[in-house]
């Protein structure tokens, strides 16, 4: 049997730490970066990069890893655009042969109704702008295997967005359609992209379902034993969007996860 692909991730966060674990058990040489040294030891090779300064890092550790990750949100650097962008030209130089980038469905800003790949991207905050600009570069990098995963609001047991809307005293827009991803399917979705590289690609990932703002908090607050938020029962509004995707090929993690 051959050796599984050597990966190296650009994070070491929500999603980039679970998937290190999940790819160590299956055998993959990995390579981590963070820009902290974190407080526990970990069992592969860590390096400290701040992305804002890629043009300073030596990049050359990475050369034997034909799969970089990229799971850095866009709040961590204001040059976040500029240091992907470095990271990208040396993954080319390096003959790096997949890259894949944990993009955001909020590149389609305040659109309505369904969105699928083929929707236009409106970002409308500056962070969704920097999403945006990362997935232009990545899609421009010239590496054989690009991936640029769309991934809905995230959460997971200990990281809940429902645990903000708690402490308000009353939440607008309970009718509204969730477009939510558990971190567990995240993660599957990314090692299913490592596993089946399919050329460059761009995906919405997503749960099929779209229950109510409401309806989805109040079961997960239910199935967690903590008080549901309060939505105002007056507010029956239910514009909003819900992302799918027009494609199939990760359906799998979300009949599995």
């Amino acid at each position: 049997m051959s050796q599984p692909p050597g990966v190296a991730i650009l994070g070491l966060g929500y999603l980039g730490l679970p998937l290190a674990e999940a790819l160590h058990r299956r055998g993959h040489p990995l390579l981590a970066a963070r820009r902290s040294v974190p407080p526990q030891a970990l069992p592969f090779a860590l390096q400290t990069v701040d992305i804002g300064h890629a043009a300073a890092h030596d990049w050359s550790a990475w050369a034997g890893y034909p799969v970089w990750v990229c799971l850095l949100p866009p709040s961590g650097s204001p040059d976040y655009v500029a240091g992907l962008s470095h990271w990208l030209q040396q993954a080319r130089a390096l003959g790096v042969r997949q890259v894949i980038y944990s993009s955001s469905i909020s590149v389609y800003g305040t659109a309505q109704g369904h969105c699928d790949e083929h929707s236009p991207v409106q970002p409308q905050t500056d962070s969704a702008r920097k999403v945006a600009a990362a997935e232009t570069a990545f899609l421009a990098s010239g590496v054989a295997n690009v991936d640029v995963l769309r991934l809905g609001g995230l959460y997971s047991d200990g990281r809940h967005p429902l645990f903000s809307l708690q402490k308000k005293p009353l939440n607008g827009g309970g009718a509204q359609p969730v477009n939510m991803l558990s971190q567990q399917q995240a993660v599957a979705v990314l090692l299913q992209a490592i596993a089946q590289p399919g050329g460059v690609r761009v995906r919405n990932l997503v749960a099929p379902q779209h229950p109510p703002k409401r309806q989805f908090y109040g079961a997960e607050a239910e199935r967690l034993g903590v008080v549901a938020p309060l939505f105002d029962p007056q507010d029956h509004a239910c514009s909003g969007k819900i992302v799918r995707s027009a494609y199939s090929d990760f359906d799998a993690v979300f009949t599995e996860n």
